[in-house]
């Protein structure tokens, strides 16, 4: 594994090279689960030799973490080695309040502020938890200020049953949930289909 890790990174820094870019090898954390999960962990330090090569000529250190409830980022999307939803719970609900507090004094109709959180916010959120799956009470909960937001502008009770929302014969505003569990089971088919493996547990099931 880490004569792997080391024969990619060296591959990474000769291209650094060739494109005249460099990386912070300062920030660079390896994060493990083959460590005993702790609740407290100490970052060490993991040496790392690359090949050398007229193109590289740099050898360095990873900090290494194995901390159980640690959030890591990579490509905006967090991840968590325990699995845990809560960081990207509150990051979900933070990212709908936002974007209703933003709104809420604009000179939008209730159709315009549905297409924005339809065509924008959604694919964003869908983004972010791709590899979290929220139950129907969290993103009901997460996706509140928003439907506060719509039946506002449209002129609508407070006490308007929030399925109306949903209706394509209405307003058309996306349910959270179901648009989430519609694309882990769109992307499950889409991994189902490329993969052999997988291809044959489905067929196996």
């Amino acid at each position: 594994m880490k004569a792997g890790l080391e024969h990619m990174l060296s591959i990474t820094e000769e291209f650094y090279s060739l494109n005249n870019t460099s990386a912070n090898h300062q920030k660079y954390v390896l994060i493990s689960n083959s460590l005993p999960l702790t609740t407290t962990s100490t970052i060490l330090s993991c040496g790392i030799s690359l090949s050398l090569s007229s193109l590289n000529d740099i050898s360095f250190h990873f900090r290494y973490s194995s901390f159980y409830y640690f959030f890591f980022r990579f490509l905006g999307v967090w991840f968590n080695i325990k699995g845990s939803r809560d960081f990207v719970r509150k990051q979900i609900a933070s990212e709908c309040n936002s974007f209703a507090a933003t709104l809420r004094p604009a000179k939008l109709s209730a159709k315009q502020v549905v297409y924005l959180y339809n065509s924008v916010l959604i694919p964003k959120l869908e983004y972010r938890m791709q590899v979290t799956h929220l139950s129907a009470s969290d993103c009901y909960a997460a996706t509140r200020s928003v439907r506060s937001l719509v039946k506002h502008k449209a002129n609508f009770s407070r006490s308007l049953p929030n399925p109306i929302l949903y209706l394509s014969q209405a307003l058309g505003l996306i349910d959270l949930s179901s648009h989430l569990t519609q694309c882990h089971v769109n992307n499950l088919f889409l991994m189902a289909n490329s993969s052999h493996l997988l291809f044959s547990a489905f067929v196996y099931l």
